[in-house]
């Protein structure tokens, strides 16, 4: 009977050994997924604060180029005058 009890102990302690590796294994493995994503997550934030900062600078750009036009314009403008008043200057 001692041998069976032996054996029964030798079984259960190789059964538990194997069960807990594959528990070890098993964490290891969520381990390292929570790591991808906690990066994965991070590389998101840093995606998003770019992208904000891109629209900030996109929209301050088209701000500026809708400046340089209303100016452009005025010039533009301006120049047509100069050359009216000119031509007129000469015909007369």
């Amino acid at each position: 009977m001692a041998e069976t009890s032996d054996t029964d102990y030798k079984g259960a302690s190789a059964r538990l050994v194997k069960a807990l590796d594959r528990l070890e294994a098993s964490v290891r493995g969520l381990s390292n997924r929570m790591r991808e994503t906690a990066k994965a997550h991070e590389e998101a934030q840093r995606l998003a604060s770019d992208r904000n900062r891109l629209a900030g600078e996109l929209d301050r750009a088209v701000a500026r180029a809708d400046r340089l036009d209303g100016t452009s314009e005025l010039v533009s403008k301006k120049l047509d005058e100069a050359i009216s008043t000119v031509r007129a200057v000469l015909e007369s």
